[in-house]
């Protein structure tokens, strides 16, 4: 039992980091529509696997409510969501995110508050040149807060039957800039209403993390 407590506390503390890893946009998914989105992650080398699912529904133009769910090695969290978005134009948008998370292995106990802030605009007229910057605040029911950002420059290449390929480059720092900068690069496929998401950070360590992941709005 110890071990397993032990092996959940370093799942939680490896899930801190891992947040953001593919770029969070400020709209939300629009009035009456559903959005869901699931992914899994993984280190080639060593047995850290991880999932992340959400199902989020649209309350009017701005706002968003949902559930999530994280598991790691010999742990899972559930989540409830509240989240809002505003586009103020196509050069700057803003958005907001709260999630409460309660531990599945232990009795539903309450294990962690993640806020973000969510930032994106246009670069270029034609949008397709873009950035986008994530800022995670996550308050742990025993452990120290972390605060750290994702900044993301992205450039979206059109294909045929409404298909397009996003590239995209950034990194990861903690606020308090007590860490090496963490590389992170990837892209996803657009077609229609479907978003395919291969991801990675980690890049340059002996074990770099790699993110395949897909989602859907209906």
């Amino acid at each position: 039992m110890k071990r397993k407590t032990i092996a959940c506390c370093l799942g939680l503390l490896f899930s801190m980091k891992a947040f953001a890893q593919i770029p969070y946009f400020a709209p939300t998914v629009g009035d009456g529509k559903m959005y869901a989105y699931t992914s899994l992650k993984v280190r080639p080398g060593i047995n850290r696997q991880e999932t992340y699912t959400t199902f989020q529904y649209g309350l009017g133009d701005h706002f968003a409510t949902g559930a999530d769910l994280y598991t790691g090695q010999n742990c899972a969290y559930w989540g409830a969501l509240i989240r809002y978005g505003l586009e103020v134009s196509q050069w700057f948008n803003i958005g907001a995110e709260v999630i409460p998370s309660f531990d599945l292995n232990n009795s539903f106990k309450f294990a962690y508050l993640s806020s973000a802030l969510y930032l994106n605009g246009a670069i270029s007229r034609n949008k397709r040149l873009f950035w986008c910057t994530n800022t995670w605040w996550v308050v742990n029911r025993d452990k120290p807060f972390t605060l750290s950002n994702y900044e993301y420059l992205a450039y979206t290449i059109p294909l045929k039957k409404q298909q397009s390929l996003t590239p995209m480059v950034g990194t990861i720092h903690s606020w308090l800039f007590d860490q090496d900068l963490d590389l992170a690069a990837g892209c996803y496929y657009s077609i229609k209403n479907w978003n395919i998401y291969v991801w990675g950070n980690d890049y340059l360590k002996s074990h770099p993390r790699f993110i395949v992941g897909v989602d859907y709005t209906f």
